[in-house]
């Protein structure tokens, strides 16, 4: 079961939230645990999919900062037993059974100051709340071993808040899983550009006797936020998910030397297969089969390229950090931004794909009735039903009936032609006259006009003849 943490340094893009949501599917991330999601109560955009449907958030009151997140993938069944949200974006604590074990998951953005005090409070309210394995993650915005967890050596915070936050992680039995892994190594999850340092403040946290079951803990290089991923592989119970169908890559079809590819293998197929041995139907139903073998030999080659070329900009980009971690050179952080530029360009071309998809599918459904029509008029239903009603008589009324009916009297009134005053009735006489002297004076085509016109407020036909 893999479980990460990672500060998003905002989710309000469209773009931030599909790189997380692929990241997160591309890795087969079980739990997410997020933080800085700058998400406001009341306006928070949808941070869910299919693949992660279940998901806890912690917004900011009043502004688009703070925020936290967690997110668990469907394939975990997981079944929630209670949760804990704090009203200022700043930890989100759930638990739940996962295959029959109890497990509680936490996720915590600690503010800039007052760290101690802060994560002393909220970690006695995460140990009241726990039941079961606990994984604590989140940003603390301080390193727990200046000397080891940060490229100069030292930290801005003073040590005695330190020696605090040590001490408090220490009584409740909290151990940090990279370091626990990796005790000589120093990697970084954050590179300060004001103060020119890196540092390691990211951390996952676990309880001391479920540390036997922790296999893997990593730390990844900053794709699209400035914050590295930080994740940990734990034994556990898990359903083996299923497979999912083949789908067509829709951007294949655009590319012309592909198409013409796929048209010469099809020439060839029925070239070689149109013999009279065997029928036109069964002929026809085979070339099927043939087509999604060579699309999925297409696709599949393509898609061992691009992750090549990922690969080979993320090697990239890990060893220019690690040169500009010893010595900080301006040329070597030029370089850095570059494959960095890289990177984001063929995130945003994966982006671009989504879209069309997106789209696509919206095309397809737009005027059908289904799930996404049932999903659309159901978020409707609620804002447009009318709950309270003022009658004619000035009474104010809650039955659906009488609601009904008042609107029922109201539009009847509104389109009767019956009701009109006799003032009104000349008036609207008066409009017909002139209507029909206009038309009675129009020529039409060459040498027609209209004799004896129709008038306006009359039914009958009447003949045209030319003059």
């Amino acid at each position: 079961m893999k479980i990460i943490t990672q500060n998003c340094r905002g989710l309000n893009l469209p773009e931030r939230r599909t790189n997380l949501l692929r990241d997160l599917q591309r890795e087969r991330v079980a739990v997410a645990l997020l933080q800085e999601t700058h998400f406001r109560e009341g306006a928070a955009p949808a941070l869910k999919n299919k693949q992660y449907p279940t998901n806890y958030f912690s917004n900011h009151p009043t502004a688009k900062k703070a925020g936290v997140a967690i997110l668990i993938a469907a394939r975990l069944q997981f079944q929630e037993q209670d949760h804990l949200i704090d009203h200022n974006g700043r930890y989100a604590f759930v638990k739940g059974n996962i295959a029959g074990r109890c497990y509680t998951f936490a996720t915590i953005y600690v503010p800039n100051n007052n760290q101690s005090r802060f994560l002393k409070n909220t970690l006695k309210a995460l140990t009241d709340f726990t039941e079961g394995t606990v994984v604590t993650g989140g940003d603390f915005n301080v390193t727990l071993d200046p000397k080891v967890d940060s490229s100069t050596g030292h930290s801005s915070i003073p040590q005695r808040e330190i020696r605090t936050i040590n001490h408090t992680l220490k009584t409740l039995r909290l151990v940090d899983c990279w370091r626990t892994l990796n005790p000589l190594d120093r990697e970084y999850t954050h590179y300060s550009i004001i103060h020119k340092r890196y540092s390691r403040i990211d951390f996952l946290l676990l309880q001391q006797e479920a540390l036997i079951r922790l296999r893997r803990a990593s730390i990844h290089t900053a794709m699209w936020s400035d914050h590295g991923q930080v994740s940990i592989d734990l034994e556990s119970p898990l359903i083996r998910p299923t497979k999912t169908t083949w789908r067509l890559n829709d951007s294949l079809l655009t590319d012309l030397p592909l198409r013409a590819q796929v048209t010469d293998t099809l020439q060839t197929y029925f070239t070689e297969n149109e013999t009279g041995d065997v029928s036109d139907m069964t002929i026809w139903e085979a070339h099927k089969s043939v087509l999604r073998g060579k699309l999925i030999q297409i696709a599949s080659q393509r898609k061992k390229e691009a992750g090549t070329l990922m690969s080979t900009i993320l090697d990239r980009i890990h060893s220019l950090e690690t040169q500009h971690k010893r010595q900080q050179v301006e040329d070597t952080y030029r370089e850095l931004l570059e494959e960095r530029r890289r990177l984001h360009a063929l995130l945003l071309k994966r982006h671009l794909r989504q879209l069309r998809r997106s789209k696509g599918f919206f095309y397809l459904h737009a005027n059908k009735g289904g799930k996404l029509l049932a999903h659309m008029l159901r978020g409707q239903q609620h804002p447009s039903q009318v709950h309270k009603l003022k009658t004619s008589n000035g009474t104010t009324t809650q039955n659906p009936e009488k609601i009904a009916k008042e609107f029922f009297t109201y539009y009847s009134s509104l389109y009767s032609t019956h009701s009109q005053s006799d003032e009104e009735g000349k008036r609207i006489k008066q409009g017909h006259m002139e209507c029909d002297k206009y038309f009675s004076q129009i020529k039409v085509y060459d040498g027609i006009q209209i004799s004896n016109p129709t008038p306006c407020n009359s039914l009958n036909s009447q003949t045209h003849t030319p003059t």
